[in-house]
């Protein structure tokens, strides 16, 4: 039977993909970002930003950003891990997409982009997606379809209805939500993956409690494939972005270094919100569930700002084991 081994948590996003000397060029796009209003944000930031944003500073939680993206690769590759699970959410959802609370990739194989290898654009956000540029330095990976089915069936029998997609549409590759991990986490080892989505948008976005109950229940579906194989689940994303909330993922770490499931069942649903990434928190709870009772082991947390806004990532990385 298959084994569910180590839980990993990792933020994504350009902040780790880009050199602290180009935040400012995101904080800039963050002025004229559509999803937030920043000079609400501007007036109600607290005092003393305009220390967090120096550039020395900056550079300090850069460098202890990949320092902790290795201390995760080591613990991953002692792992010994079969197959990956990675829970995430799409970043671009087309109008006409179908858009589920919850799913999974079913295929054999798809196209990931190498996002370490391109940088960051931070005006691409502001672009109709068919005139975004078409990501290069693309390459196929490889799914694992029967795990992916399996699961499938085994959460619907569970009670949680769970979209099937078997392929990307034309064209498309998967979300570097999902290959971040082939890029950052992985070190050149290229596990199949089964790509599991949490959507993170309103209105179908689910309750904290219902992301825990999905862990466990998928714990359940996981090591019940007949298959004997080591599988690693990765929460992708988080904490809080591109509204910077620090008291607010400080509470989120707390609950999950503590085993709180109370606490991160009942998350506000105004304060997941308050920024457009930070509903990506609940790929963790749910990676949490599926670990539980193991409780997660904080790596770091960074409070990487970019404004005196308090625009930003809180960049975290954690594991269960």
């Amino acid at each position: 039977m298959a084994q569910v081994v180590l839980g990993i948590g990792s933020s994504h996003g350009p902040s780790i993909q880009s050199p602290p000397e180009h935040w400012a060029r995101l904080a800039d796009g963050d002025t004229r970002d559509p999803r937030f209003d920043y000079q609400a944000l501007l007036r109600s930031a607290k005092p003393g930003l305009d220390r967090e944003i120096a550039i020395d500073v900056q550079r300090q939680r850069h460098a202890a950003a990949h320092k902790a993206i290795r201390r995760l690769v080591d613990i991953i590759a002692a792992a010994r891990i079969d197959v990956i699970v990675v829970i995430s959410n799409q970043h671009r959802i087309r109008p006409a997409d179908s858009h589920p609370v919850f799913g999974v990739l079913r295929a054999a194989g798809f196209p990931v982009v190498h996002r370490s290898l391109q940088p960051f654009n931070p005006d691409a956000r502001f672009k109709d997606e068919a005139k975004r540029p078409r990501p290069k330095e693309t390459i196929e990976k490889r799914g694992e379809a029967a795990l992916a089915g399996h699961l499938i069936d085994t959460l619907i029998a569970d009670g949680f209805d769970v979209a099937c997609t078997d392929m990307l549409p034309e064209g498309a590759t998967l979300d570097d939500a999902f290959a971040f991990a082939y890029d950052w986490l992985l070190d050149g080892a290229s596990p199949p993956m089964v790509p599991f989505l949490l959507s993170r948008d309103l209105p179908n976005q689910a309750h904290p409690r219902r992301c825990y109950d999905l862990g466990v229940a998928l714990r359940r579906a996981i090591e019940s494939w007949p298959e004997t194989s080591r599988v690693a689940l990765i929460a992708s994303g988080g904490l809080s972005h591109q509204v910077l909330d620090e008291e607010f993922d400080r509470q989120v770490i707390t609950a999950l270094v503590g085993g709180d499931i109370e606490t991160l069942g009942a998350l506000p649903r105004d304060r997941l919100n308050r920024g457009p990434g930070t509903p990506e928190i609940l790929n963790w709870i749910a990676v949490a569930g599926a670990m539980a009772p193991v409780r997660m082991t904080l790596v770091d947390y960074l409070p990487c700002y970019r404004s005196v806004a308090g625009t930003g990532h809180g960049l975290t990385f954690g594991y269960w084991r």
